[in-house]
């Protein structure tokens, strides 16, 4: 079953990786509850998203038979060979992430979508485990705003062996508590070190490094931090928020939501609602 391998595959590499962020890891010692509750949430979270699936699925076909079955594949065709195969890898996964780069930071300036992302932030004890670690209203959000990508790509998709490896394996190198630095590569390739000011909870680093694969997205739209020589901040929203309950993960955002209905919160000021 398609659940019962994602699932196996995700706990392995959580797996692995809780091992490898005991070598050199960017924060020591940290809370092993953390872990576990991020952990403990996956199981919900992959059944969610293939539930979801099953919704957007019929819709997404109405898409591709909109736009004629895709932009890419009208003027190329599927890829075939290996080196066509690599270059629409790239080339996926570059627009992948400027479409997911404006939808991140849109979720960072609206206090209403900034809800469907609070949790993800909410970890003040970042480690691979967390790549995850999503509220299921940002699954509906990005999955709703998904048709510029099937406007361009139609029904196509990355090899599999690409596909895991962007969509599978670098959400655990980049959410990974290790020291490690890229040195040259920062701002082309995101790791570890890069994506933990995005983390970061201290104020320099607020609304900085939206980019998941490609720094240099964030050069281009005004919002990169390239990290200093050994600077691996603290993360989190703040020191009083512990986001790790049940509330958290299922009814705060729509809580939030219905409080600023009844005239409770609202479109508040940056600086007062994170």
């Amino acid at each position: 079953m398609p659940f019962a391998s994602i699932l196996a595959t995700s706990l392995a590499l959580t797996a692995v990786f809780f091992v490898l962020e005991t070598v050199r890891p960017a924060e020591p010692r940290q809370p092993i509850r953390r872990w576990l509750f991020n952990v403990a949430c996956l199981p919900f979270l992959l059944a969610w998203i293939l539930a979801l699936q099953l919704v957007f699925g019929p819709v997404f076909e109405l898409l591709i038979r909109a736009t004629g079955g895709g932009l890419l594949p009208r003027l190329f065709g599927a890829p075939e060979s290996v080196p066509a195969q690599v270059l629409f890898a790239a080339a996926f996964a570059l627009l992948w992430d400027v479409w997911q780069y404006w939808v991140h930071r849109w979720q960072h300036a609206s206090w209403f979508l900034w809800q469907t992302h609070r949790l993800h932030h909410a970890e003040s004890a970042l480690n691979a485990s967390a790549q995850g670690r999503h509220h299921a209203t940002n699954y509906v959000l990005f999955l709703a705003l998904y048709a510029p990508m099937i406007a361009v790509f139609g029904g196509l998709a990355p090899h599999p062996a690409a596909a895991f490896v962007l969509f599978r394996l670098w959400g655990f190198v980049n959410h990974a508590n290790v020291r490690l630095d890229l040195g040259a590569a920062t701002p082309v390739l995101a790791g570890p070190q890069w994506h933990r000011i995005h983390h970061s909870s201290r104020p320099e680093h607020r609304d900085r490094n939206f980019a998941a694969f490609f720094p240099f997205l964030d050069v281009l739209f005004g919002t990169y931090y390239r990290p200093k020589s050994g600077e691996y901040p603290p993360t989190g929203i703040s020191p009083e928020e512990d986001a790790n309950d049940l509330s958290a993960v299922t009814f705060r955002p729509i809580a939030a939501w219905l409080g600023a209905a009844r005239g409770a919160g609202g479109a508040r000021p940056a600086e007062t609602w994170r």
